[in-house]
């Protein structure tokens, strides 16, 4: 990883209306300095041109905004480099208020579904125009400033159907009420984008940092990583994406050799935009915990006041979080996952992001679902794409959705060959055009055995055993229903059947206020080994059902199932609680494993506050508990030497029982480092 991403980053939103006065009137350059320095910041990211269409700065090509008086981009900048503190600079591309107004031929349409007569951002399309204007700012930035990068934002695909576009993708063949070739042109687009500013950069100041914002980091999209220097992580917890959006994100970018990332949380109680709200401090700490856990440097997006000054009160609870990433970057640096579980993330595979949904999305319910219960668990588990090297891994998952075309089949079926484990749920493993499995021994599907709306699984007692009755039941558990009737090829070990209701609700029969009653077996496995043992297979989509649902009873089934599948205990084994996470990392050159354990309980209050984020609830840290003796097991390729805490130093006593590491961490509070050396 390269010195010049740093791990402390400020990301500092600037989105300023034209009417209100005194733009950047109280700001003053030492308290700038002394406020960044008390809070350990280390880089932020300053605003060239905002989404009202303003620049800050004496603009030659964009509109500077009317009462702006003096070079605020130019002192903030100046303010940085005095202190080492680096300062990239933010381009707005997507949404651009002026540009809207003076050019609405350049609007997409629809306006993702927003209604017009609410106050929101106007969507710019990627039109040849547009992008010489965006180039046009962009060479007036690096030519006049020092700056230490650039972020553009707002570039993700948009589904437009304005006229222009239409017209456009019928000059190239293409077919305008066809979902799959509008993704097709939004593509194209995109990379012509992606194109001219890199052409448009390397011109002017060749090798600066430069990333591309969406909103979301594209699993299997090498194209999107083929422009830009380093990847940026929107995950704002409180914001919309929920503490489960990082993990999955960041636990593919880990995978991605060679490339820089970085986290990005905010300090909004909410999300972007707001004024006046605070996070509490524990909340950052974690979050930042995380974002090192997950190999990501950090940044905390916050809102500057339109007078240009930095609130004391939003840097002393940085500042909590960020002295406490400053001590623990060294372990941080370098570091690469050492998981033996690879979850295939359904984005990158062929088909994905077709739909309206995921145009352009986020997270598909069978990957949300699958991380969750891995997370929950404690496996230590990467998220891959389908271009992984899967020999690196014990057992590859693929969750619910994962179709197959030819060439991936044909990569899994080796990896099978070569001893390696498959566990699939619902459709996985099928081919894409017919529901029969690519991946041989598995059996076929039955399409006239009778489905039902809601139906029941019954876990084998074996399972049930194994787990000593501590986590899962013997009695039918409720399950969403259409689940498919796969009939086992011979030698299957079932590890649970599924059973029926009485009858589907319906005007005609219905029993009591949701589903009826069980009613005995369907005579279909709800779950089985192949005779071989090396592929598991649900035909639930089970996945998504937790992620929908969090019955924690469908988590529990799996793992222990993907217990026996693996025949021996994970590489790593906690006795943290299902809301602590870990991860498993190496430094080579420092000859060293360093092992994260994170403890929060987020907390859903509040109701829906902002629709426009989706905010149904908002999930607070407040109190971080304190754990004591948490038990750890690990399997290593190297003899430990030495094991202590980070970065206190604190030596911790281990034992060597049949080829594992085994201790106690006498105390926790939200994040534990562990370094385990060896020679």
């Amino acid at each position: 990883m390269s010195d010049s991403l740093r791990f402390r980053q400020i990301h500092l939103d600037f989105h300023t209306h034209g009417s209100i006065p005194g733009i950047g009137s109280a700001f003053d350059k030492k308290a700038w300095q002394e406020t960044l320095k008390a809070a350990a910041v280390n880089s932020v990211t300053l605003f060239g041109r905002c989404h009202h269409g303003f620049a800050y700065y004496p603009s030659k090509v964009a509109p500077v905004h009317p009462n702006l008086d003096f070079d605020l981009l130019g002192a903030q900048i100046e303010a940085c480099h005095e202190i080492d503190v680096l300062a990239p600079v933010y381009i707005t591309v997507g949404w651009d208020e002026d540009y809207a107004y003076a050019h609405p031929e350049a609007l997409i349409s629809p306006p993702e579904g927003i209604d017009t007569l609410r106050p929101a951002w106007k969507r710019i399309a990627f039109e040849e125009e547009y992008m010489k204007f965006v180039c046009a700012v962009t060479e007036e930035i690096v030519n006049h400033y020092d700056v230490d990068g650039l972020f553009y934002d707002i570039v993700g695909l948009t589904n437009d159907l304005s006229l222009p576009a239409q017209l456009e993708m019928r000059e190239r063949g293409m077919d305008p009420e066809n979902a799959q070739q509008r993704h097709e042109f939004a593509r194209w687009k995109q990379e012509r984008y992606f194109q001219v500013i890199r052409d448009c950069v390397n011109a002017n100041k060749p090798g600066l940092r430069v990333f591309h914002n969406a909103g979301h980091i594209p699993k299997g999209d090498k194209v999107f990583l083929n422009y830009a220097s380093h990847l940026e992580i929107e995950s704002l917890p409180t914001g919309g994406w929920g503490y489960d959006h990082m993990p999955l994100s960041a636990k593919y970018t880990a995978t991605l050799e060679g490339v820089d990332v970085m986290g990005m949380t905010g300090k909004f109680h909410t999300s972007w935009g707001e004024f006046g709200g605070f996070k509490h401090p524990n909340a950052l700490r974690y979050e930042c915990a995380a974002m090192l856990a997950y190999g990501c440097r950090c940044s905390v997006g916050d809102q500057l006041h339109p007078n240009g000054a930095l609130n004391e009160d939003t840097y002393d609870r940085i500042g909590v979080a960020y002295r406490e990433v400053e001590a623990k970057e060294a372990w941080v640096v370098g570091a690469r996952p050492r998981h033996e579980v690879a979850m295939l993330s359904i984005e990158s595979l062929p088909g994905a992001g077709m739909d309206g949904e995921h145009f352009g999305g986020r997270h598909y319910s069978g990957d949300t679902g699958a991380s969750r219960m891995l997370l929950e668990r404690q496996v230590p588990f990467d998220v891959v794409d389908s271009a992984a090297d899967f020999s690196r891994y014990a057992v590859v998952i693929l969750p619910d959705s994962a179709r197959l075309d030819a060439d991936l089949a044909e990569r899994l079926n080796a990896y099978v060959a070569g001893g390696g484990k498959l566990l699939l749920s619902g459709e996985s493993g099928m081919a894409l055009d017919r529901d029969a499995f690519l991946i041989p021994g598995i059996g076929e599907v039955d399409a006239e055995a009778e489905r039902f709306d809601m139906e029941y699984l019954k876990i084998s007692d074996e399972l049930v055993e194994q787990e000593g009755g501590k986590r899962l039941i013997r009695s039918p558990l409720v399950i969403p229903g259409e689940n498919l009737r796969v009939r086992p090829a011979a030698g299957a070990k079932v590890l649970g059947e599924l059973y029926k209701p009485y009858f589907s609700r319906t005007l005609e029969h219905f029993c009591s206020h949701q589903h009826a009653p069980d009613a005995g077996s369907t005579g279909f496995p709800a779950a089985f080994l192949c005779a071989d043992k090396n592929v598991l297979y649900f035909p639930q989509k089970i996945f998504s059902h937790y992620a929908d649902r969090a019955q924690i009873l469908y988590r529990d089934f799996l793992v222990e199932a993907l217990r026996m599948l693996l025949g021996q205990p994970f590489s790593v084994e906690t006795s943290l609680p299902s809301g602590g996470r870990m991860t498993l990392t190496e430094q080579p050159e420092e000859q060293r494993y360093v092992l994260h354990l994170l403890y929060a309980l987020p907390v859903k209050r509040g109701d829906d506050v902002i629709p426009k984020w989706n905010l149904s609830s908002i999930e607070v840290i407040e109190d971080i508990p304190e754990l004591h003796q948490i038990r750890v097991s690990l399997k290593l390729d190297q003899a430990v030497t030495s094991l202590r805490l980070v970065p206190s130093g604190e030596e911790l006593e281990f034992e060597e029982k049949a080829g594992r590491i085994e201790f106690y961490v006498p105390r926790m509070e939200c994040h534990a480092m562990l370094e385990l050396s060896y020679a």
